[in-house]
C-alpha cells in the first residue's frame, strides 16, 4: 500500500471515529428554545453557554417515542417513569398578599426599598403557578408591575425613615400576570424552535 493511500485510510478512520462519538449524543430542544445535548455517560449540558441563576429545577421532557427524560440539576440525565410536576391550576390560585419594610436615610429610598421587597415576595408566591424558564422570575416581576401599575403598592411610613409597602393581587389579576409570563416566555423562544420537544440521534 502506498504512503499516500495509507494516509488517506488513516484519515478516513479518524473521521469515522469522530463521527461515531458525536453521533452517540442526543440533542433535544426545550420549550424555551434552548438546545441540550445528552451524552452517552448520562451527563448533559446546554448546546450554548448558559449562566446559572441558582433557581433551576429538574427538567422533564417527553420525547417522540413516549418516554420521559429527566434532566437533573446535577447535570445528569436518565429515563424516568415519574410524572413531571404539574403547574398549579387557576382554581388553586390564591389572593396574593406581599409586604415589605425598609429603613433608609431618605423617605424615597425607604419607599423604593420596601416596594421592591414586597414585589419580590409577590414573585415568590406566584412562582409555583408560572410557566418555567430561566427567565420566569424576571418576567413575573415585569408582569406584576404592569398589572398593578405605579400605585399598586399601598405605602405607609414614619419618620426615621421606615416605610412599609403592601401589595394585594386578586385571583383574576394573578391569572392575567401568569398569562403575561407565558406569553413572554413563548415570544422569547427563537423562531422555528420545536416546542414539541423532539429528540434526534
Amino acid at each position: 500500500m502506498s504512503q499516500r493511500l495509507r494516509g488517506f485510510v488513516a484519515g478516513l478512520f479518524i473521521f469515522c471515529s469522530v463521527f461515531y462519538v458525536s453521533a452517540a449524543d442526543m440533542t433535544l430542544t426545550l420549550d424555551d428554545g434552548r438546545d441540550v445535548i445528552l451524552h452517552e455517560d448520562n451527563t448533559w449540558g446546554f448546546a450554548k453557554f448558559t449562566v446559572s441563576d441558582g433557581d433551576e429545577e429538574d427538567i422533564y421532557i417527553t420525547v417522540d417515542d413516549g418516554r420521559t427524560i429527566c434532566l437533573k440539576t446535577d447535570n445528569t440525565w436518565d429515563f424516568t417513569k415519574a410524572k413531571p410536576p404539574q403547574k398549579k391550576s387557576f382554581k388553586e390560585l390564591p389572593t396574593i398578599f406581599a409586604n415589605g419594610s425598609a429603613t433608609r436615610p431618605a423617605l424615597d429610598q425607604a419607599v423604593q426599598a420596601a416596594t421592591q421587597e414586597a414585589l419580590g415576595r409577590a414573585v415568590d408566591r406566584l412562582l409555583p403557578f408560572a410557566k418555567k424558564s430561566k427567565d420566569t422570575k424576571k418576567y413575573l416581576l415585569a408582569c406584576i408591575k404592569n398589572e398593578i401599575g405605579d400605585a399598586g403598592a399601598e405605602v405607609s411610613y414614619k419618620p426615621g425613615w421606615t416605610a412599609q409597602a403592601k401589595i394585594q393581587i386578586e385571583k383574576l389579576q394573578a391569572k392575567k400576570i401568569l398569562e403575561c409570563v407565558e406569553t413572554q416566555i413563548d415570544l422569547a423562544a427563537p423562531a422555528g424552535a420545536d416546542s414539541s420537544k423532539t429528540a434526534t440521534k
